[in-house]
Parts: C-alpha cells; sequence; structure tokens
C-alpha cells in the first residue's frame, strides 16, 4: 500500500469559501460555507465519506497543512487582492490518506 493524495481545489467566491475536487478519489466532492475554517475542517469528513462511497474503502485524509496555517495563507492573499479587482483567490491543497491503495485509471 501507498500514500493516497486527494488534490483539493479552493476557491474564494463573493464571500463563500469553495472545496472541490476532481481526482478520482473524490469524485463529487464539494464543500462550501461562509465561514472558512468550517469549510476547511468538514473536507475531511466528506473525502472519508465519499472515498468509502465510491470505493468500499474506509479511508482518513488529512490535509498537508493546518487550518491555522490556510486560514494565514488565505488572509495574505484576501490582503494582497483588496487593491485590484479580482474573480476570487484559489488554491490546491493536497490531502493524503497513508497506507491506502493507489487507484489506477481504468
Amino acid at each position: 500500500m501507498t500514500i493516497t493524495t486527494v488534490k483539493v481545489l479552493y476557491k474564494f467566491v463573493d464571500g463563500a469559501h469553495f472545496f472541490v475536487s476532481n481526482d478520482e478519489a473524490s469524485a463529487g466532492l464539494c464543500v462550501a460555507h461562509n465561514e472558512l475554517e468550517m469549510a476547511f475542517e468538514a473536507v475531511e469528513t466528506q473525502l472519508a465519506k465519499l472515498y468509502k462511497k465510491n470505493h468500499d474503502i474506509d479511508a482518513v485524509f488529512s490535509p498537508t497543512m493546518t487550518t491555522i496555517a490556510f486560514v494565514s495563507w488565505f488572509n495574505s492573499h484576501l490582503k494582497s487582492n483588496a487593491k485590484t479587482p479580482s474573480p476570487g483567490i484559489a488554491g490546491t491543497i493536497p490531502w493524503i490518506s497513508p497506507e491506502m491503495p493507489v487507484l489506477e485509471a481504468v
């Protein structure tokens, strides 16, 4: 077994924090909330549920950065975008599940 990594895309649009993914391991992931911390922390639970539903395997996923680090990253980008119009703030956060089987494309 190896580490399974899921790339979770983050987008801040009109006051809402969205986390989505196109990875096979997380097909269907869409978490949104107006509070950043609540949205970020909900991703872990939703990834586990989706992985179980999509692959019938129990898994625990963890972000590669802490909630505090992510909020700090967001705030620094929010300040830098304050003076110019922006379609939103976006980024990618890997979430990992140690010792999970790697899913191969069919």
